[in-house]
């Protein structure tokens, strides 16, 4: 793993950076507190939860490292493409010498439908596809998001990455569910899978956090 090598003190004085770079653009206190959990720019979570309670959605995340949201806005989001692993700072170094702070990874998305949640599909139409088409409402989300986001979203959701090569989840993995203007952190996949339970959302992880297809 190769990144930024920083210490943790450093890492907290740029963190206190961007919170008051947050609350200058209108990010309050939750914000803040989500963002210090979960490693995700305040601003982002702000815009995200008013683009949710404005859409009636429910977006849920992978979060990076907690010490990430130091470099939102400073380094590119890591790319797709970048395989290499992110050092305890959440950046990286990727081809060509480019320094990347750990990207956003979503897991679903959802559409209230006022007595529940419908899924949409966020990945290539091809079953199993890592590229590809998208289904124009998960193109146009997602560029609508990207749009204002700090951190840009890079790929689709990862509940809908019907394939073999589907990474699953792992013990160390922490969530945030962004849903319809409100903000619940998910310490690890325990909490993130009764979640989805609560929610009669389809938890598509077995024994171990592999992944299940179908459904």
């Amino acid at each position: 793993m190769s990144g930024l090598r920083i210490s943790p003190g450093g890492v907290a004085d740029l963190a206190r950076g961007k919170e008051q770079d947050a609350r200058a653009a209108g990010a309050d206190g939750f914000d803040i507190r989500l963002s210090q959990d979960s490693g995700m720019d305040a601003r982002d979570i702000m815009f995200l939860r008013r683009f949710t309670q404005r859409k009636g959605l429910l977006i849920v995340f992978r979060c990076p490292k907690p010490s990430a949201r130091a470099f939102h806005g400073t380094l590119p989001a890591k790319t797709f493409a970048t395989k290499a692993k992110t050092n305890e700072t959440g950046t990286v170094m990727g081809h060509g010498g480019t320094l990347m702070v750990s990207d956003y990874d979503m897991m679903s998305i959802w559409r209230s439908t006022g007595t529940g949640f419908q899924k949409i599909h966020v990945s290539a139409l091809v079953p199993g596809a890592a590229r590809g088409a998208w289904s124009p409402e998960a193109r146009d989300l997602v560029r609508e998001m990207n749009q204002t986001l700090v951190s840009k979203l890079q790929h689709g959701c990862q509940d809908d990455f019907a394939s073999e090569k589907n990474p699953g989840v792992k013990m160390a993995d922490h969530f945030l569910a962004i849903r319809m203007g409100d903000g619940v952190y998910l310490p690890d996949p325990i909490h993130c899978e009764n979640f989805y339970r609560a929610h009669a959302l389809r938890w598509p992880y077995g024994s171990g956090g592999k992944y299940i297809p179908g459904g």
